[in-house]
């Protein structure tokens, strides 16, 4: 599955990686796909919690090495 845009967030550091998430995921348009790559474990524990809560759906999530893929779609508000 294609993503509509690519963050890729290894070697950016919590919490500065989780406000650059949620500034992609507001820049794009309701149903679109954000690919993540993220490296850093506390960033990537908060960043699936958030995903958890906010009402986004977490379509992929794949181990890539000493990194983490997610495929996330923007819900509707």
């Amino acid at each position: 599955m294609g993503a509509d845009r690519t963050l890729d967030l290894c070697g950016v550091f919590h919490p500065y990686c989780l406000i650059l998430y949620k500034a992609a995921l507001a820049s794009m348009r309701q149903g679109g796909t954000l690919e993540i790559y993220i490296a850093d474990a506390d960033a990537t524990k908060d960043l699936l919690t958030i995903l958890d809560r906010s009402g986004e759906v977490l379509l992929e999530s794949e181990r890539c090495g000493d990194r983490l893929r997610l495929l996330v779609r923007k819900c509707p508000v």
